[in-house]
């Protein structure tokens, strides 16, 4: 059994381009910081609906340790608080497959 992370994200109206590309490197940045993620997915809405969200992750664990572990990382938790100057909103569900 795997522990999954989904996060969707809603970017600030006046969020630029460039903007997204740095928090998309920064993705890259902490998408292995803890042993235990076992797979790291995330992109921009296709904005195929207009009350879609903007951008989404996936991150897959081995077990919710590896989870525990992934939030309390240094540099995830930098990452995030850097990334909260672009975000209106962040909605998470975390879940068992």
């Amino acid at each position: 059994m795997a522990f999954v992370q989904v996060t969707l994200i809603k970017f600030k109206k006046d969020t630029d381009q460039s903007s997204i590309v740095s928090l998309e490197e920064g993705l890259k940045s902490i998408s292995n910081v803890v042993p235990g993620i076992t797979k790291f997915e995330f992109g921009p809405d296709l904005k195929i609906e207009k009350d879609s969200m903007d951008f989404a992750l996936i991150i897959t664990f081995e077990s919710q340790d590896a989870w525990t572990d992934y939030r309390a990382h240094p540099k995830h938790s930098e990452f995030a608080n850097s990334a909260m100057k672009v975000i209106e909103r962040v909605e998470r569900v975390q879940f068992n497959t």
